[in-house]
């Protein structure tokens, strides 16, 4: 019985994501997020939606997500929120089956998710019972994250292939990114609104992004060193 729904989602998701996004994943996308947003596909494309309008309904999914949480909706941001994602992933999806794949739907998706991050992360630093500097300290850390992947740790990789330490190659073996990506912070986001924790994420993002940038740094320093020490071996 279990075998044969497996069978059969395999099938259906194979259907409808006819091309996977990239080798490796964060475990929330991997074994949550993309394993329900091929049902999401299915009804954007009966629907005959272009992939352009799934994702500005998902950017619209994911600013009433933030208005619910500033309005201390929280079960309703969560909820939203969670739809935003699986839309999200949706579009890509949609574009990638139908052919539709596009600069301007590239550059529209990460404007949508910039907008939706923006939005989210204010409306949740807002509401939350936490200390002022707790709440400035939650801002500061998403976009410092932000900042130093996109104009550092993403450069640097695309220039040079990143030693890795055994215990992050034991979970890249599997497909899995072992880090706290913003979807994770959604995810959570989520979960702690439905249980009235809100306040819980500001300090789990704190922790967790900021070690999670600081160690991509740490690779890519470590990366440099190893590479300048084989340099001069060889000279």
């Amino acid at each position: 019985m279990i075998v044969k729904l497996i069978k059969r989602y395999k099938t259906f998701k194979n259907k409808y994501v006819v091309q996977e996004r990239r080798k490796y994943e964060y475990i929330v996308n991997r074994y949550y997020a993309h394993m329900i947003d091929p049902f999401f596909t299915k009804l954007v494309y009966d629907l005959g939606l272009s992939p352009n309008m799934v994702t500005i309904i998902s950017c619209f999914t994911g600013i009433c997500s933030g208005l619910a949480f500033f309005y201390n909706y929280w079960i309703l941001g969560a909820f939203l929120l969670q739809l935003h994602h699986f839309l999200d992933g949706a579009d890509g999806n949609l574009a990638r089956l139908t052919g539709k794949c596009t600069p301007f739907g590239a550059k529209l998706d990460k404007i949508s998710d910039q907008v939706v991050r923006f939005v989210v992360f204010i409306a949740v630093a807002s509401v939350v019972n936490t200390p002022v500097w707790a709440k400035v300290l939650f801002m500061i850390t998403i976009y410092l994250d932000l900042a130093i992947v996109h104009f550092f740790v993403a450069p640097f990789t695309k220039q040079n292939s990143l030693i890795r330490s055994r215990w992050k190659e034991w979970f890249l073996e599997k497909g899995i990114i072992p880090g706290f990506d913003i979807f994770t912070v959604f995810f959570l986001i989520s979960v702690f609104s439905v249980i009235g924790r809100l306040e819980t994420v500001v300090y789990l993002v704190i922790i967790f992004k900021n070690l999670d940038w600081l160690y991509r740094v740490w690779e890519c320093w470590r990366t440099s060193r190893i590479q300048l020490g084989k340099a001069r071996l060889y000279k």
